[in-house]
């Protein structure tokens, strides 16, 4: 199994890459974390992904998102669409269960998301943990995913291949 790892440091220095100016940077005082709308967008994606809605599902990504996943680099919207459709035929019961969500305001414009997931292929049971990090921009007025790392840290026995 491959595993590709970003840290949070290396999430962090895309944004400073895309910020536009210092004042972005000082003016985002306007959300917490915990009201923050990118926290409502994530877990309602998480939601419609355990509901099998992929397109409320890939309405939180940018079209030219850049997703690191457990299994391979995605580019683009269709390659996230064809991963998680591939999934969710292969494991209908599928659930997604979320531990643990942190948002970093980075600024007006940039809120980086750091999340534990659990993966159940079978709806319950033995799963599937990782770690991830993703960030988000607001474009035209949008909240999107325009980056994110995820790697598995644990899986439950029943579930290793010999």
């Amino acid at each position: 199994m491959k595993t590709i790892t970003i840290t949070s440091l290396s999430l962090f220095m895309i944004y400073f890459l895309s910020c536009k100016t210092a004042k972005d940077q000082n003016s985002h005082a306007q959300y917490s974390e915990e009201n923050h709308p990118v926290r409502a967008l994530y877990l309602t994606s998480i939601e419609a992904l355990n509901e099998g809605k992929l397109d409320v599902f890939l309405a939180n990504f940018a079209t030219d998102i850049k997703m690191y996943g457990t299994d391979g680099i995605y580019v683009g919207e269709e390659a996230l669409r064809k991963r998680f459709d591939t999934i969710l035929r292969q494991f209908p019961n599928m659930r997604m269960g979320i531990p643990e969500l942190d948002l970093e305001i980075l600024s007006e414009n940039v809120v980086m998301v750091n999340f534990k997931w659990k993966v159940y292929p079978m709806g319950q049971g033995p799963a599937f943990s990782g770690v991830g990090s993703g960030i988000y921009k607001l474009l035209d007025g949008k909240w999107v995913e325009i980056l994110e790392a995820e790697t598995i840290t644990e899986v439950d026995d029943a579930l290793k291949q010999e």
